[in-house]
């Protein structure tokens, strides 16, 4: 008989910094691979906090290795041994590879560090995981892929007994993510058990015993390996990606990068038309700062030429708003809440104008045409209420306002839920249509890149078209 690792029976919370769980039921067992398919992010969050710590619940009860550790009445704040993998790294910066497989915040220290077990410990674990290639122990400066190899490794040495696989194929290619599901399959033969959670356009790309849909906070249905077939017709209602935009191949040329070198950018080079969309993908964000300071005129590059409507960009800066860039965290880092909503449509209007002071006139007839979209939103004098969605449309609604001829996404695809995924990737659909070119920075892999006519793979060395 399969040994318990966990169940949770009719557990719901309150928490107001979180969206809830909603009388969520879960099991999971020794040996065992799930996955989570979650078809709105309700609940999740507080659902991977409650898992990890013994937080308060509203009502409920949770049990570890048959063990009850969490109930409605009693909450020990305690850590619960759950290893979580996601695109937040766990390791400390300034120790070795080695010392971070070694050192667990669950399982004590101990007081006299011996390095040459520690060692022999580290060799056995590359041995049987056959991990030799891809790890050195003294390594500090890694990649995001041994990263998480190091922190899968570090749960087996702590012996944790659940790891937690949280949207990894977002952050890792497609042959780097293989490569983690080996591991986890070797690690699952040592008696671990490994919980994804994913997307329900993700769920392919995962081999489980069991899946568990979760949708506002609440279990929806569990369905085990003998009945995958039902999954295309009971998540097609959530899998949507927008058909990609196909420009005519007459249209004009307006940015091109010419060999361009700058610190880690090497030879870059790659030409933008309107109405196109490229996405550049790099393997962390720091390498997409140089390549924004260059848009923002912050820097140079030290080689190469770029080229905006066949003048130096540089040498003959563009109009203001020509170029706009769109920070990550579309929702909250793009608004000002208290301002009103004709105001934040109106951000930049002054650049585009090329005058300070905004004619009535001219508001009037902002105002009268945003109301055909949004109706009474046009009137709020603060836009905190607003939805996640109407805060994105409100955004559209400004970039077609200001019309620029190129706009830079810094991400668009991180950290957001389903439907937040499918605004933007909407958005960046209409902006095409409009004949605005469009760059799309990202680490991320979901289908909702789609959107690009062409991809470059970029990495410390050269980029790869």
């Amino acid at each position: 008989m399969k040994k318990e690792i966990l169940r949770m029976e009719h557990v719901s919370t309150k928490d107001p910094a979180l969206s809830n769980l909603d009388d969520f039921n879960m099991n999971l067992f020794q040996g065992e691979t799930a996955a989570i398919i979650k078809l709105n992010d309700v609940g999740v969050d507080k659902l991977i906090e409650i898992l990890c710590y013994n937080y308060p619940i509203a009502s409920g009860r949770i049990y570890i290795q048959e063990k009850l550790v969490n109930r409605q009445d009693y909450s020990n704040f305690t850590r619960n041994s759950i290893s979580i993998i996601d695109r937040n790294s766990k390791m400390i910066s300034d120790l070795s590879v080695i010392d971070n497989i070694f050192l667990s915040p669950r399982k004590p220290t101990k007081f006299m560090i011996r390095k040459k077990q520690q060692y022999r410990e580290f060799l056995w674990l590359c041995n049987e995981y056959e991990l030799n290639p891809i790890l050195h122990p003294d390594n500090k400066d890694i990649t995001i892929f041994q990263r998480c190899i190091v922190e899968i490794l570090r749960a087996v040495v702590s012996e944790a007994k659940l790891i937690i696989i949280n949207q990894l194929e977002e952050i890792l290619s497609e042959v780097q993510f293989e490569s983690i599901k080996r591991l986890l399959k070797k690690v699952v033969r040592h008696q671990f058990t490994v919980l994804f959670i994913c997307f329900p356009h993700q769920y392919m790309s995962q081999d489980c015993d069991r899946y568990l849909l979760i949708q506002n906070g609440r279990d929806v249905k569990m369905i085990d390996r003998y009945s995958q077939y039902m999954m295309p017709s009971l998540l097609s209602n959530y899998i949507r990606v927008p058909a990609p935009y196909i420009r005519e191949q007459t249209a004009p040329l307006l940015l091109q990068v010419l060999h361009l070198y700058l610190e880690n950018l090497y030879d870059l080079t790659f030409s933008l038309a309107a109405g196109e969309c490229i996405g550049i993908h790099g393997r962390e964000e720091r390498e997409f700062f140089l390549f924004l300071q260059l848009f923002q005129f912050v820097r140079k590059p030290d080689i190469g030429k770029i080229l905006f409507e066949e003048q130096d960009l540089y040498q003959n800066p563009p109009a203001p708003n020509s170029i706009l860039i769109v920070q990550r965290d579309i929702a909250n880092t793009m608004m000002m809440d208290e301002l009103s909503y004709l105001d934040n449509l109106c951000i930049g209007l002054d650049q585009r104008l090329n005058t300070p002071f905004r004619s009535k006139r001219v508001l009037r007839g902002i105002k009268k045409n945003a109301r055909l979209a949004v109706g009474d939103l046009i009137d709020a004098e603060s836009i905190e209420f607003l939805t996640k969605e109407e805060r994105i449309h409100l955004l559209y609604e400004r970039l077609c306002l200001l019309h620029p001829r190129l706009v830079i996404f810094n991400r668009p695809f991180s950290e957001n839920d389903l439907t937040i995924k499918q605004c933007i990737a909407q958005m960046i659909h209409q902006l095409k249509k409009k004949g605005i070119a469009v760059i799309i920075l990202t680490i991320e892999n979901c289908d909702y890149l789609n959107v690009c006519d062409n991809i470059i793979m970029m990495n410390l060395k050269n980029p790869i078209a």
